[in-house]
């Protein structure tokens, strides 16, 4: 019933917006004083209508009702912020949908290290929200208005644009702001894991994109270049990784790399390509993360090596499979449609070639060796336990999504 409920409200929300706000271009701007509605809103609030409502749905029973409204005023705000076109009402929304994150990673999430990793998130939220806001406000007095749209790139000097880009990454995370995010994934409750690396990450790619996208030429290539070795490394770090949600959050990390490479690489048009990358890692992020929310449950433990013992039955391999697989940018995924546009654009400079040939096999491979260590060696008895059917019911919305979301889009 979950299944058919959502597919019907998302086909009447694709319906209602027409064809025209669908096209992977920006021409289509719904444009007014406060609010700016274009094709990259509509791929980020459909990101998160998808984790939200699919969440909510499917695990209703597993969260309280307090944890459900913190839930939905973190998804009321995010879906705010993607629309809002004024910069002070936007700096509002952006922190307020990670305030009730932050809340539940104190109160809800079962690990014993939870109070560090809440002060790591509190510190990196808090303390560059007084410097974001302050520039914001600098900006919108120096091009005497408060709207994104009305600001120029002469209105004062690129240095203020770079500092306010460099805020921003603190809170997607890119390097060297990144430690923050496997401390917070390994203690946070998995409900909280799914939202903050499914959309929450992509606010701070939404605030470069809105106020200083001009900026990504040859005067942060330096810094661009810093991201690309990393992102590999990040990828090798994985593979020693035995906690899964500190081996998803280092994927996560390698993965984020890609929307700030297509601000180099992309003009005008093809800029929306990163945002729809956004919408394939939200949705396989939070697929794996809902996978190992299953596997921890089934067998108390966030060990690899001990997490092969909830493969109880053919069906469940086969769903792991699918999981796993959607993390290797597998066709038909989205992330697959969307690397290739992006190598193409890319294929005239040799060095962004060379990195997308170490990126892309690193990437495609660690998951699927962990795949292979999941399914080798593996004795079950067939189970199937009704009690876990709203995790099925999850991922298998989400792999839906994920493998034919290009096509419905």
């Amino acid at each position: 019933m979950n299944f058919f409920l959502v597919s019907f409200m998302f086909y009447g929300f694709l319906l209602l917006l027409g064809p025209g706000a669908l096209a992977l271009s920006s021409d289509y701007t719904v444009v007014s004083n406060y609010f700016v509605f274009d094709s990259i809103s509509f791929y980020l609030i459909l990101l998160i209508l998808l984790l939200g409502v699919v969440s909510q749905l499917s695990f209703s029973t597993y969260l309280s009702l307090s944890v459900c409204f913190y839930l939905f005023l973190s998804i009321f705000f995010s879906v705010a912020s993607f629309c809002v076109n004024h910069s002070i009402i936007f700096w509002c929304f952006y922190e307020l949908s990670m305030l009730p994150l932050l809340y539940l990673i104190f109160k809800e999430s079962p690990y014993s290290e939870r109070f560090l990793a809440g002060w790591y998130f509190a510190c990196y939220l808090l303390v560059t929200s007084l410097p974001l806001v302050l520039l914001l406000l600098y900006l919108c007095a120096s091009n005497n208005s408060c709207f994104f749209n009305d600001w120029s790139k002469n209105s004062v000097g690129l240095w203020v644009f770079i500092v306010l880009s460099f805020v921003f990454f603190t809170k997607v995370p890119l390097t060297p702001f990144h430690t923050w995010l496997p401390i917070v994934h390994a203690e946070a409750a998995s409900i909280v894991s799914i939202f903050l690396s499914g959309y929450i990450m992509k606010l701070g790619i939404l605030g470069v994109y809105r106020c200083s996208c001009f900026i990504f030429d040859d005067y942060l290539f330096g810094y661009l270049f810093i991201c690309l070795v990393l992102s590999i490394f990040f990828l090798i770090t994985a593979t020693s990784e035995l906690d899964g949600k500190r081996w998803l959050a280092f994927l996560s990390l390698a993965h984020i790399t890609i929307p700030l490479f297509a601000f180099f690489i992309s003009d005008y048009g093809d800029i929306n390509y990163s945002f729809y990358y956004c919408v394939g890692h939200g949705l396989s992020a939070g697929l794996v993360f809902g996978l190992l929310w299953y596997f921890y449950d089934v067998s108390n433990s966030r060990n690899w090596l001990l997490l092969k013992s909830s493969i109880n039955c053919s069906s469940i391999m086969i769903l792991v499979i699918t999981c796993l697989l959607s993390l290797c940018s597998l066709p038909p995924t989205i992330q697959f449609f969307c690397e290739v546009s992006l190598i193409k654009i890319s294929a005239n400079f040799l060095v962004y070639l060379l990195f997308w040939g170490v990126y892309l096999f690193l990437g495609g491979l660690v998951p699927l060796v962990m795949c292979g260590h999941l399914l080798i060696r593996s004795e079950w008895n067939e189970i199937w336990e009704c009690s876990k059917f709203n995790y099925f019911n999850f991922l298998i919305i989400l792999c839906f999504w994920c493998y034919v979301g290009l096509i419905v889009v």
